[in-house]
């Protein structure tokens, strides 16, 4: 701003007004911070991935003291992500609740013929990334990602998907490997990942999926057989090295989740922009940095502005996906 000033005046006198109207740029970089304490609404139960990212979120927040305010998630299962998503719809400018966003927020309107959710919200954050594993039980006969195929051609719809909600991430996996494959499954879902690998673990059906930490004490444990990552290039770490893709199998599917976290609509933009510079400061913590490797996961930071065009592109992604498999309602 002090640039572009000094170059349309020489006057002495324009040159301080610009010093001073730059001196004033950061105060407002910084934002505002909320009134009250903040609920971080997850439309996923207890013990799923994205209750433990926000519960980690807050944790490290409150110890590292990244915030001085009360700030506590609050689960709302249901509807596919749907209870959340509206309950913060309809919080108009409140500053005390903020969403966690997940795949079902951008699948679940498509599902259901309805307007965007994402373009509703207030854009904050996106700032974590993690693959899917694809898991067997331990003493089926499917072996490889040929084997689970085969079968399923051989008895369309008789190998049942336990996976998180209708419209989720796990559901949209199964029909990419459907269509991938030319196969059919039985997807049956739950209220998130946790309780669906309750199900599986329990033996209710044939198939289920994880995120890569997830997974891991499951197929580890001898609890579950690990056939593919569905990841565009082989994991590096020593536990998944030897686990397959599924492109390099042979099947066209390269599919993960994100996460991240929006305000309702018409929050005060300096509300978010604070919120904006609390998540990063999260991310650059050694506490995260370090869970990040534990979990397997990335970190790749969007904010504000940049988030919003990301979850624009990810809603356009997510729909053409839901399109080509036949899961949006027109």
């Amino acid at each position: 701003m002090l640039a572009r000033c000094l170059a349309r005046s020489g006057l002495l006198v324009a040159v301080a007004v610009c010093v001073a109207a730059t001196a004033t740029v950061p105060t407002l970089a910084q934002g505002r911070a909320p009134k009250g304490p903040v609920e971080i609404t997850v439309g996923s139960s207890a013990g799923g991935t994205p209750d433990v990212i926000m519960r980690t979120v807050v944790k490290i927040m409150t110890e590292e003291k990244i915030v001085n305010i009360p700030v506590a998630v609050q689960n709302r299962p249901g509807g596919s992500w749907a209870n959340a998503y509206n309950f913060v719809l309809g919080k108009k400018g409140d500053e005390n609740v903020l969403l966690t966003l997940a795949s079902p927020v951008f699948l679940t309107p498509v599902q259901q013929g309805q307007p965007s959710v994402v373009d509703q919200l207030t854009p904050i954050a996106g700032f974590i990334q993690s693959e899917l594993v694809l898991l067997v039980q331990p003493n089926s006969p499917y072996k490889t990602m040929k084997d689970l195929i085969e079968a399923a051609k051989a008895n369309p719809g008789k190998l049942r998907v336990a996976g998180a909600q209708t419209a989720s991430t796990d559901h949209l996996a199964t029909a990419l490997i459907e269509k991938a494959g030319g196969v059919k499954f039985t997807y049956i879902p739950y209220d998130g990942g946790s309780a669906a690998l309750a199900s599986f673990l329990g033996g209710n059906v044939e198939i289920t999926y994880g995120t890569l930490e997830e997974g891991l004490p499951v197929f580890q444990g001898g609890k579950a057989r690990a056939l593919a990552i569905m990841s565009e290039k082989r994991r590096p770490e020593a536990a998944y090295k030897d686990i397959p893709t599924m492109k390099e199998l042979g099947y066209d599917v390269v599919f993960g989740q994100f996460w991240g976290v929006a305000g309702p609509p018409g929050l005060d933009p300096e509300v978010a922009k604070w919120w904006e510079d609390k998540f990063k400061k999260v991310v650059e913590t050694k506490a995260w940095k370090d869970g990040l490797t534990q979990r397997f996961q990335r970190s790749d930071f969007y904010g504000g502005a940049e988030a919003g065009k990301y979850f624009q592109a990810e809603q356009t992604k997510f729909r053409n996906l839901m399109e080509a498999v036949g899961l949006a309602k027109k």
